[in-house]
């Protein structure tokens, strides 16, 4: 009983919020800061699965991952970027688009940081 309400209180939640549609964009070339690099090796983790009587090991891999912190005015992003964590180093500046999406209202209701590749 207490996980069908769970379900339906969690269901009702993502219908009430909803997204809001992007109306309008606009991408600026910016100079952001590198603040953080980070680089970790692929892994393989296991999931055990009881079918019956027999567990099975499911198999879970991860990918490689080079991430790059970057700073721009009070943004900070993450980009997982390899290109990018090879090219820099904390401290430099780099030359990146920021995307700004509004509404029909014209209310900011997203930004990133764009990697030229």
């Amino acid at each position: 009983m207490k996980r069908t309400i769970l379900m339906l209180t969690l269901i009702l939640c993502i219908l009430l919020t909803g997204c809001e549609k992007v109306v309008e964009k606009e991408t600026f070339k910016v100079t952001a800061i590198v603040v953080k690099k980070d680089h970790t090796d692929s892994f393989t983790t296991y999931m055990y699965i009881d079918v019956g009587e027999t567990t099975t090991m499911i198999p879970q891999t991860y990918p490689e991952q080079f991430n790059v912190t970057l700073k721009y005015e009070n943004m900070v992003q993450l980009l997982d970027n390899q290109a990018l964590y090879k090219s820099v180093s904390v401290g430099d500046e780099v030359e990146v688009y920021l995307y700004k999406g509004y509404n029909k209202d014209h209310e900011l209701i997203t930004q990133r940081l764009i990697f030229p590749n």
